[in-house]
């Protein structure tokens, strides 16, 4: 994982149960059967730079099999305020503890200037969602506005 979690994680919501999860197959296909939950809530985390912050993190629990895919939706400060025109993209290299990534593959990049900061690239993957996930992941890509295009229409 690339942060830690500090404590305890507090207000805790579902956000999708069962069918209604947008990747359950992977889910149950990677960690078994299960009642599985998508849920979000609250935590102190320490980033990789060694920064504590308050976070909403994002995992999937099932009973019995416990908490999987823990991951950074965003940190609590101000975020994603400024509008690129461009879409940015970015080639996959490492997928080190993110099953939702997957190595020699293109993302799209959000801006998130905050989490650049840190370190971190905010990145729309295999779930489908945005995520933040260590920049040492990725390599950034000039795409022609054709392939931009492309790729935007196929998500």
């Amino acid at each position: 994982m690339y942060f830690e979690i500090i404590g305890e994680i507090e207000e805790i919501e579902s956000i999708a149960i069962g069918g209604r999860i947008r990747d359950i197959m992977r889910i149950r296909q990677q960690y078994g059967p299960g009642r599985w939950r998508k849920l979000k809530g609250v935590a102190m985390v320490r980033l990789q730079s060694g920064r504590i912050c308050k976070a909403e993190v994002h995992w999937y629990e099932a009973h019995g099999i416990g908490r999987k895919k823990l991951r950074s939706k965003e940190y609590w400060v101000e975020i994603m305020k400024k509008e690129r025109k461009e879409l940015e993209f970015a080639l996959c290299i490492e997928n080190k503890d993110c099953e939702d990534l997957e190595k020699r593959k293109i993302y799209q990049v959000l801006p998130d200037d905050e989490a650049v900061k840190e370190g971190y690239l905010r990145v729309i993957d295999e779930s489908g969602e945005d995520y933040l996930y260590p920049q040492s992941y990725f390599i950034l890509v000039q795409l022609s506005q054709e392939a931009q295009e492309a790729l935007r229409i196929a998500s």
